[in-house]
């Protein structure tokens, strides 16, 4: 996006737009760089009028993504020594836990969407326990729950908590699901630079998220299946093409009228 960034300094003028770029920090750590961006971008009266999203795509356009709640599931036990906990009939806040943690898989998440697919939870961090021979008081596993557009997030946890004896709570629920129509003008203009890309709907999360109101897709070079794997890595072959493609695209959105007055971020 940089180099792509650079090269378009001189050709974005003659095509009668802003190109802005936006590198935000904290993408994996709460998205408050782009979160605080927009505000400030509007303020300053640069409201973008369409946004690319650099995500490992394949250079494929993701068009919507789910939205994630970040739960917490609790569960209470009574401390006491390992060695007694049977004989004093002490109930173990990781046992209860586990039960929990099991009972949830059966809980009906909702139909699958036709774009973004099924409704998933998977437990992530789990906690418990302060000494290898102390039974412990409480017990807690942090859940990640990706919704669709349709589902009721209200109603979902209700069906959650009545199938655990823990407490569920919300850690968060402000990354919501987003999307953009497969015919906008957007979609057709970043096709119209890759032809061959397809549309798709990402079951991962993005700073897409805090461009509420804006025409966006999410599209960058590589493979999101190696993220957060081992040995993470882009081939050098898929950066080159990356940056032609952003090359390619602004000109082509900029081509498109989206807004008497454009900007692309």
């Amino acid at each position: 996006m940089t180099a792509a960034f650079l090269r378009l300094e001189d050709a974005a003028g003659r095509l009668g737009v802003r190109v802005m770029l936006a590198l935000t920090v904290q993408e994996e750590t709460g998205g408050r760089g782009a979160e605080e961006l927009m505000p400030a971008l509007r303020r300053a009266g640069l409201t973008p009028s369409a946004v690319l999203v650099g995500e490992p795509t394949g250079l494929d356009l993701a068009i919507a993504q789910k939205g994630l709640l970040i739960l917490e599931i609790g569960s209470v036990g009574r401390a006491c020594h390992a060695a007694h906990a049977r004989a004093l009939g002490a109930p173990n806040a990781i046992r209860s836990l586990a039960r929990d943690l099991v009972a949830l898989e059966g809980v009906d998440l909702g139909s699958p969407d036709p774009l973004l697919g099924p409704v998933t939870l998977e437990p992530t961090v789990v906690r418990g326990g302060t000494a290898r021979n102390a039974v412990p008081a409480e017990a807690a596993c942090v859940l990640d729950l990706r919704i669709n557009p349709a589902t009721d997030a209200d109603a979902l946890l209700r069906s959650l908590q009545r199938a655990v004896s823990g407490e569920v709570r919300v850690v968060s629920d402000r990354l919501r699901p987003c999307g953009i129509d497969a015919g906008h003008a957007l979609v057709e203009a970043v096709r119209r630079a890759r032809p061959e890309a397809r549309l798709f709907g990402s079951a991962g999360l993005s700073d897409l998220v805090f461009f509420e109101g804006l025409p966006g897709v999410k599209v960058g070079p590589g493979r999101t299946e190696r993220s957060h794997t081992p040995d993470e890595f882009v081939l050098e072959s898929e950066i080159l093409e990356g940056c032609r493609f952003y090359e390619r695209a602004v000109p082509e959105i900029a081509r498109t009228a989206l807004h008497a007055t454009r900007a692309t971020s």
